[in-house]
């Protein structure tokens, strides 16, 4: 009877052992599932925070492209007037209008910007000469278009 004895109590730890076993399986799962999850929580982050980067690259591309854009326009402008400037004798009404934007930009000309080289824009062109340490001539040549130019597409500016 001692070895039926010992082979049920053999089989009881066995039975116990396995049984215990049992119940730390669902709680080594859940430590598991908890583990993944938190993984995947920092991978979402990690992803938005690599969108959000990627958005605002797109962004400043977008605006250094406008900026560009306007620069060239800026540019065409200026090219534009400066070889219409070129012919000192005859300039057309839409190169007076230019100096004349840019006189009133610069706060040199409070007149009405027609065109017309009257004596209004021929006094601002003078004054502003005189305060840029140019030859006060009225007369817009190279020099003065320089200086002038760069009110091109500024506005309101102060004296």
């Amino acid at each position: 009877m001692g070895k039926k004895v010992f082979i049920y109590f053999i089989l009881a730890v066995f039975f116990v052992s396995a049984v215990s076993g049992c119940s730390s399986m669902p709680k080594k799962v859940k430590e598991e599932m908890t583990g993944i999850k938190s993984k995947v929580d920092t991978l979402e982050s990690r992803v938005e925070s690599v969108e959000n980067k990627q958005a605002e690259v797109e962004r400043v591309t977008a605006e250094q492209g406008q900026v560009v854009e306007d620069m060239k326009a800026a540019k065409e402008r200026q090219a534009k007037t400066n070889i219409s400037v070129k012919s000192r004798s005859s300039k057309s009404k839409s190169d007076i209008k230019d100096i004349q934007l840019c006189l009133k930009n610069a706060g040199f000309y409070d007149g009405e910007i027609d065109g017309v080289k009257g004596k209004k824009t021929i006094a601002a062109i003078k004054e502003f000469q005189k305060a840029n340490g140019l030859t006060a001539d009225g007369v817009v040549g190279k020099k003065t278009w320089e200086a002038l130019s760069k009110y091109l597409g500024v506005t309101s500016a102060t004296k």
